[in-house]
């Protein structure tokens, strides 16, 4: 006889039953993906972070921005969503916001 896999319950029915019901399914399915999923969580979360720094500071008027004032705002130069080459350099993307190297200190801001 087959058990479940979630629960080790015996199964009835069909022969190739993997799982007594819909939960003890869906608790193996969440259980198996958990590791990948909260990768995924802590990505977007930093992802949104920034965004909402970048979105803050564009709201207070500022269009350009040093470096150490991202880094004090806890920006995270390594999470974006996109990047382009420009005439003008390379623009980095949080979503719909962007920031492009002006020199090694400072940086421009805009919202697409």
């Amino acid at each position: 006889m087959n058990t479940c896999l979630q629960c080790n319950q015996t199964l009835f029915g069909r022969k190739d039953k993997k799982f007594c019901n819909d939960f003890c399914r869906n608790s193996y399915n969440n259980n198996l993906n958990r590791d990948k999923v909260e990768i995924v969580r802590n990505i977007n979360n930093r992802l949104r972070k920034n965004n909402r720094i970048l979105k803050t500071l564009l709201d207070e008027g500022i269009r350009s921005v040093n470096k150490t004032e991202l880094s004090l705002r806890n920006f995270d130069f390594k999470y974006i969503t996109n990047v382009d080459e420009s005439k003008n350099g390379t623009i980095f993307y949080v979503y719909d916001v962007g920031y492009q190297e002006l020199n090694e200190e400072n940086y421009l801001l805009f919202q697409e």
